[in-house]
């Protein structure tokens, strides 16, 4: 896999860690490391209050909430005459919050009003 494709689609809990360690750099001095155990630590925290079946909720970003999926019947694409049941599961719900909502709604907008250029020569014919 290409990295720069990785680096552009993905954040990482490392790239999480650097970004806020410059973002807070002038004000104060962190490690690293340090920067990296306090998400860690707060990840771990929202993890367990939803594990003991806790909303998170966090103002202007969104809402963690389990819900139980419900039982269902699926079938084999291979072999669609079987049946096999998918049991109830938990699962993470997040639900953005109105400033992300605003924020992603901006972003989806520039991208449809300014598509990218077309690649030379990819049109069907030519000019």
């Amino acid at each position: 896999m290409n990295t720069r494709n990785r680096e552009k689609n993905t954040v990482t809990k490392r790239d999480l860690a650097t970004r806020v360690r410059l973002a807070i750099k002038p004000d104060i001095k962190l490690h690293q490391a340090q920067v990296a155990e306090v998400i860690s630590r707060t990840l771990d925290t929202i993890r367990d209050a939803l594990v003991n079946g806790n909303t998170v909720e966090l103002r202007n970003f969104g809402v963690f909430k389990i819900e139980i999926r419900k039982e269902r019947v699926g079938r084999n694409p291979k072999d669609p005459s079987v049946d096999i049941r998918i049991p109830a599961c938990k699962v993470v719900k997040f639900r953005s919050g109105k400033e992300m909502k605003n924020q992603l709604e901006a972003a989806t907008s520039t991208d449809t009003e300014n598509p990218p250029a077309a690649e030379p020569g990819a049109g069907f014919g030519s000019e």
